[in-house]
């Protein structure tokens, strides 16, 4: 074969390969504008496969199609084949996600399981059924950690101890912060957890490394869980009316220390005791 057709594939193969990446990173996502039923057909005699919060945002295929004096918007809900009237629908690009799925538009850094070393789950386990309703904040206990490194060894401890002492499946969080500054993947943001007895199934769990007794956890700390609950309500990861708690609310525990847990108190969306358990 003659280096000129050589290079002809080539380049042909690397246009394809650039298509098909642009494709990827244009992504559409199709977001609620308010409660809104997403059916296995288009048209209001399909059943119901998921109802979609007001702002909780499913892949749009791309396609669209006429029924019942609505358009209906194709839409992927956990796999599956679902349709959406397109009246209560904004559609946008999703932009920003990492191969992990984590790294969205307006989030702090999130430092990947991949990039932190994290072990594969022992068995696998399944996603939240919805948009998760409440955000709960915890605290690690042990020893803090001021810079990546030291940080990402207590994200692995915290891994080990809930795999080999528990005997769970991964590390129990959502999010990990350290007082570097980072968020650290965990579950992330779908994935059913392990951290809230009674709330595993509709809480996102964001648990910030070392003992928060006697004292609050640094600035950087602090403006990355909040920034982290804020990138999660605008890319529809978190029900924009969650209720935000510490972990003693809902359990008999110190979680998430005494005087972090006062400073939430003073937060947006916080709300004590179990209103709505389970």
């Amino acid at each position: 074969m003659s280096r000129m057709k050589q290079s002809t594939i080539f380049l042909g193969v690397a246009t394809l390969l650039l298509a098909a990446t642009r494709r990827v990173d244009a992504a559409q996502c199709a977001c609620a504008t308010q409660a809104l039923n997403v059916r296995s057909g288009a048209g209001t005699n399909h059943g119901v496969l998921h109802l979609m919060a007001p702002g909780e945002c499913l892949t749009y295929h791309g396609d669209s199609t006429a029924a019942g004096g609505y358009t209906w918007y194709h839409l992927d809900y956990q796999g599956k084949s679902g349709w959406a009237a397109s009246n209560w629908l904004s559609v946008r690009a999703c932009g920003g996600v990492s191969s992990s799925g984590v790294q969205l538009p307006g989030c702090p850094k999130i430092i990947t399981r991949a990039e932190w070393g994290a072990r594969a789950p022992s068995h696998a386990f399944g996603n939240m059924p919805a948009t998760p309703i409440y955000v709960f904040i915890h605290h690690g206990t042990g020893g803090e950690c001021f810079d990546k490194a030291s940080c990402i060894q207590k994200v692995k401890a915290y891994q080990n101890y809930h795999m080999d002492g528990h005997g769970w499946p991964d590390i129990g969080y959502n999010f990990v912060v350290g007082e570097d500054g980072n968020a650290y993947e965990a579950r992330g943001w779908e994935k059913l957890g392990a951290h809230t007895y009674g709330y595993n199934h509709n809480g996102i769990a964001i648990c910030v490394i070392g003992d928060f007794t006697s004292h609050v956890p640094n600035a950087a700390a602090l403006n990355t869980v909040k920034q982290l609950i804020q990138c999660g309500l605008s890319n529809g990861k978190i029900s924009p009316s969650y209720t935000l708690k510490g972990h003693r609310d809902v359990g008999a525990t110190a979680c998430p220390g005494t005087a972090f847990y006062n400073l939430i108190h003073s937060w947006s969306h916080y709300a004590s005791g179990t209103n709505h358990f389970g």
